[in-house]
Formats: C-alpha cells, sequence, structure tokens
C-alpha cells in the first residue's frame, strides 16, 4: 500500500460516518451520516482485507529505518486510531448513543450474584431429556 493509506482509509471513514468533510468544512445537518459501529465495522474490514488477502497481520504501520519503506497494516496505524477515537467523541458530543447504551453496574453485579446464591439454586437440577414436541415451557430453559 502507498505511504498515504491511512489517509484514504480516514477519507472513506469520514465521507461516510462523520459530521465534517475530509476538506474540514462541516456536512449539512440534512446529510445523512452512518454511526460509530458502521464505522468501526468499516475500519475493520480494512484491518482484514490488509491483512488477510495481502498478508499485512496486524502489525502497526511505520516506515522501516532500513529501507525506507512502509511495512505492517495501515488500518492499525496510530493514525487511524486516532482518527477513530476523534470520530467516537465526536459522534457522543453530538447526542449519539455510545455502542454499549447499557453498561453493567456494580449494582447489577450484586443482584446478579444474590439472585444465582439463592438457596433453590445451591443444588443442581438433575437432567431429564425432554420431547421436541411437548409444547414449552417458560421455567424450563438452558438444559
Amino acid at each position: 500500500p502507498p505511504e498515504d493509506a491511512p489517509y484514504f482509509i480516514i477519507s472513506w471513514i469520514m465521507n461516510s460516518c462523520d459530521s465534517i468533510n475530509p476538506d474540514g468544512s462541516e456536512k449539512p445537518l440534512t446529510q445523512t451520516r452512518d454511526s460509530l459501529s458502521h464505522a468501526q465495522k468499516m475500519r475493520a474490514a480494512m484491518t482484514h482485507v490488509f491483512a488477510r488477502k495481502y498478508g499485512l497481520g496486524s502489525r502497526t504501520w511505520d516506515k522501516s529505518e532500513v529501507t525506507g519503506k512502509m511495512h505492517g497494516n495501515p488500518s492499525v496505524s496510530a493514525m487511524v486510531a486516532s482518527y477513530m477515537v476523534s470520530l467516537a467523541n465526536r459522534k457522543a458530543h453530538a447526542g449519539e448513543a455510545p455502542n454499549s447504551a447499557r453498561a453493567i453496574t456494580s449494582d447489577v453485579l450484586k443482584k446478579l450474584y444474590h439472585f444465582n446464591n439463592l438457596p433453590e439454586f445451591a443444588e443442581g437440577i438433575p437432567y431429564a431429556p425432554g420431547s421436541r414436541d411437548a409444547p414449552p415451557d417458560i421455567h424450563s430453559w438452558g438444559g
């Protein structure tokens, strides 16, 4: 790939997902933009193509001091990583819901722990094969 491959990757993602154009101008509010999740998928696709199809692996993109040539995967470059963080910040500032809209809290973990340690769950339920023809029972799941 050319030395400026990270710029091409950033421009491609920016064109679809960012509120600014590659030239720095603001996109009109009427123009639809894809989500941060979509941008992450675009980057993952580029990482996969460069890693698998072109055999560049997952090494960072940098210039060899010996040959002066670029090596590694351009989508894993510091420039692309920095852009993705900036994009995530812009999306959050604009009010886009984060990928993990409902993160697990310590309170939820505590409730989960106490529920799983109730006396009725202390002993396992012996296995009893069921029938596929029997009507489903909401209390009999997971084996």
